[in-house]
């Protein structure tokens, strides 16, 4: 049976796409199953760069074809930031509700019409030969306060509303989050491909 290794440390996220991806033909695995390898920086300029060093980073560790995302949330009114550094654009490795308030606090007195924003991102699988990759986002706007409990690791959906729905993104049912959830679409976009790829 092949394997193919979800590289994210966010349990949430390795829940996701283990769901999306599972198949007869295939083993998932995580990270945890790899307890010796080594966290791969983030240092490209965007999301594909990041994400492709991510699975680049964990298939050379383990030789097992690999997935990875990075991907995030870009303000309109603060010009597109916090972008490739959603999780560390305050300087440091911020927690979640700190994140979510610094973009609060920054849109303070900005109007509606003017709070535009996307969340998303970029999903890659590499076997060491094959580079493929699916780009995904939301539209929507950013609340005037917290709307919402925020589930770790997603510090921005409870202050992000999707235009589409007129919700939070933090209260999307999972039929919803089927329909407009960019790592969903992402992930089931690149699964056939995926799978032709490990037969």
């Amino acid at each position: 049976m092949k394997r193919l290794l979800i590289a994210t440390t966010n349990p949430s996220k390795f829940n996701e796409a283990s769901a999306v991806l599972t198949d007869d033909k295939i083993k998932i695995m995580g990270l945890k199953d790899f307890p010796d390898v080594k966290p791969v920086p983030e240092t490209g300029d965007t999301f594909l760069e990041n994400a492709f060093l991510k699975a680049k980073g964990y298939f050379s560790q383990t030789g097992i074809p690999c997935i990875a995302d990075d991907g995030g949330l870009m303000v309109d009114a603060l010009n597109g930031a916090p972008g490739v550094h959603s999780h560390r654009w305050l300087g440091y490795e911020a927690a979640d509700k700190e994140l979510a308030d610094a973009i609060l606090q920054k849109l303070e007195g900005v109007p509606q019409e003017k709070r535009s924003a996307r969340l998303g991102g970029v999903m890659v699988f590499y076997d060491g030969e094959h580079l493929l990759s699916q780009e995904n986002y939301v539209e929507g706007y950013i609340a005037d306060r917290l709307m919402g409990e925020i589930k770790p690791g997603f510090p921005y959906r409870p202050i992000f509303i999707v235009s589409a729905l007129n919700k939070p993104f933090s209260e999307t049912t999972a039929k919803e989050d089927e329909k407009v959830g960019f790592r969903q679409k992402n992930l089931k976009e690149l699964k056939p491909k995926i799978l032709e790829l490990l037969k």
